[in-house]
């Protein structure tokens, strides 16, 4: 149950409060840490999320903190570290893990259908015209990097199962920000696996695409809308697997914000490992951190 939604401005919450069902809106942040609550859920612009992660773990509130959890992965660590401190759950709100159909590729790939994965290639990409947003001010976090690009570093870090010892970063700037960046990664081989790379391009700037390809020595598979298929439709995966030609695995419509948060109340209560932690969320920091330094971005634009 949603107890109380909290906004700079009190119409606004009471807006969200409505949508939400929530019994009270207050104005102001500070005011929902100041209610009886056992866990809070932070929404705000990508530069607030460390000050109020920190302000919630420090009135012993568990936390759902959108993504990137921070602006560099030394944020993260602090707040993983005060989440650890305080013997509370901080989780990192990337919805599109607990999709089915994530579950399914994840499924595939670990099971060696695809043989060993050697490339992983996506584009999450879409026109976000000039005017009052967060994600055109650099003091805010914006860019396409944090915005987009960061669920495509994660994906892949997932699918590789391991860290990227290389990172290769170009991006277009504009207004203090990224506009457009394309981001290289190579996953070092280990037992079973050879080296993987990973080719991944976002932007602010193209039109509407967002897809994920994942090619192995055995097979493919490829995900439309990987991360957005949280409406109502059922999308396919479509899985190709060589002389066995091609076939679409349905997966029943979803919405992974709901079982992410199922998760999450899970993990408070009994303690089951989440899909997002902390710790996972500083170490996709880690390769936007790399991303950054290579354009002579500050790695924390505060």
């Amino acid at each position: 149950m949603v107890e109380v939604v909290g906004s700079r401005s009190l119409l606004r919450a009471q807006e969200l409060a409505a949508a939400a069902g929530a019994l009270e809106a207050v104005e102001g942040y500070q005011a929902v840490l100041e209610r009886d609550l056992d866990c809070v859920y932070i929404p705000l612009p990508n530069s607030e999320h460390r000050p109020w992660t920190l302000a919630a773990l420090a009135r012993g509130r568990h936390v759902l903190c959108e993504k990137p959890l921070a602006l560099s992965e030394a944020e993260a660590l602090e707040m993983a570290a005060a989440a650890s401190a305080s013997g509370r759950v901080l989780g990192e709100a990337v919805m599109y893990r607990y999709h089915p159909r994530w579950a399914l590729v994840r499924k595939i790939v670990s099971a060696g259908e695809l043989g060993e994965v050697r490339l992983i290639s996506g584009n999450f990409s879409f026109t976000l015209r000039p005017g009052v947003d967060y994600r055109w001010d650099p003091t805010l976090g914006g860019g396409a990097l944090y915005d987009v690009g960061s669920y495509l570093v994660n994906a892949a870090r997932w699918l590789a199962g391991r860290e990227p010892t290389q990172v290769k970063s170009l991006a277009v700037l504009a207004r203090g920000v990224d506009l457009a960046a394309s981001i290289s990664l190579c996953f070092p081989s280990q037992p079973g696996a050879g080296e993987c790379l990973a080719a991944l391009a976002c932007g602010f700037d193209a039109a509407e695409s967002e897809w994920i390809t994942i090619e192995g020595t055995q097979g493919a598979v490829r995900l439309e809308r990987p991360f957005t298929a949280w409406h109502t439709e059922a999308l396919p995966v479509v899985r190709r697997l060589g002389a066995r030609g091609s076939e679409e695995l349905a997966v029943p419509a979803t919405n992974p914000y709901t079982e992410m948060v199922r998760a999450f109340h899970a993990a408070v209560a009994t303690g089951q490992p989440l899909l997002t932690t902390a710790v996972d969320g500083a170490a996709n920091l880690a390769v936007l951190d790399r991303c950054r330094k290579s354009w002579g971005l500050p790695v924390s634009p505060r």
